[in-house]
């Protein structure tokens, strides 16, 4: 099994380093985000996944991420990749705060309660005027690493196809930590985790920090691709189409994260021709995918297997 999944995960890496030599230039911009998509569902895989801890408020994560780190190349100097970080640092400082009322309430109490941070984040965005532009936004640099500018999407996608991977081994190895494991014990029982003597509030915070930078840094590269920020893209629909990339490509798998970034990133140019009725289609497609592929689409090879498998009606 471990040699299977080494092979389809050297194919998989092999495809997407290839992919971009069969596109043009607004196929490379497709490809950089379906990075940057696959990023924030890695992080969700982390909060929700393993810690079972639900979040519709992840685009104020994004949107701290994004222009903490276009401020701090604009205003402070700071080179690209340490905007980068300060944007993850920003986006993580405040998952923290946010992971606080997680100590208190579950549910559909701390979906609120994330909610309403994500619509304070963008509302103040959106105000403080003086320092992010407000409604005519924040214009952003292209990135620059090693005194290379990267000026096509071309070359920025690999980048963001190394920083995906980075990221994909992290989540892996975090993932069979102590810390990993006692996510996944908390989320399939506090009381039983608890009485094991693991402690609910550290490992709670520590999810919400870790899936913040991630989002964080995913938002900051978002902005680095787009080169202007807006309050508008930092939406709660925005929260939501993470939610459900997060659901659909498959909540416990890094390949999972993958195929979500793909499915956020070309649904909307597949359904683009249905124009009013996008909206209609996202939320069938979620229901068929709630109840026919629960694991996400990364299930969906088992899904068919077990349908071949199955003896047709009537048969010894």
């Amino acid at each position: 099994m471990s040699n299977a999944r080494t092979v389809a995960g050297l194919v998989t890496i092999a495809v997407l380093v290839a992919i971009p030599f069969c596109l043009g230039n607004y196929g490379y911009f497709i490809m950089a985000s379906v990075m940057i998509y696959a990023m924030v569902a890695l992080s969700l895989n982390v909060l929700i996944g393993m810690g079972g801890q639900i979040s519709i408020g992840h685009a104020g994560f994004w949107a701290l991420g994004a222009y903490g780190s276009a401020l701090a190349v604009s205003k402070l100097g700071l080179p690209f990749v340490a905007g980068i970080v300060v944007g993850g640092g920003v986006a993580a400082i405040f998952g923290v705060l946010v992971a606080l009322p997680a100590l208190r309430v579950q549910g559909h109490y701390l979906a609120i309660a994330t909610l309403g941070f994500a619509l304070f984040v963008q509302q103040v965005l959106f105000e403080w005027e003086w320092l992010t532009g407000g409604r005519q936004g924040l214009f952003v640099s292209r990135p620059m690493v090693f005194g290379y500018e990267l000026a096509s999407d071309f070359s920025y996608y690999y980048v963001l196809l190394a920083i995906f991977m980075l990221f994909a081994w992290i989540v892996g190895n975090f993932a069979k930590s102590h810390t990993g494991r006692s996510l996944m014990a908390l989320r399939m029982s506090t009381v039983a985790a608890e009485c094991c003597g693991i402690c609910r509030p550290r490992h709670i915070i520590i999810a919400f920090a870790v899936s913040a930078f991630f989002t964080g840094v995913s938002g900051a590269l978002y902005g680095h691709l787009l080169g202007h920020l807006s309050t508008e893209t930092f939406s709660l629909a925005t929260s939501l189409s993470f939610l459900s990339m997060a659901v659909i490509g498959g909540l416990h798998s890094r390949a999972g994260a993958l195929l979500g970034g793909f499915y956020l990133a070309l649904a909307p140019e597949i359904l683009r021709e249905f124009k009013d009725a996008q909206m209609v289609l996202y939320g069938i497609l979620l229901i068929l995918c709630v109840q026919f592929l629960p694991g996400g689409l990364i299930s969906l090879g088992a899904f068919v297997c077990s349908l071949v498998r199955r003896k047709p009606y009537g048969t010894p």
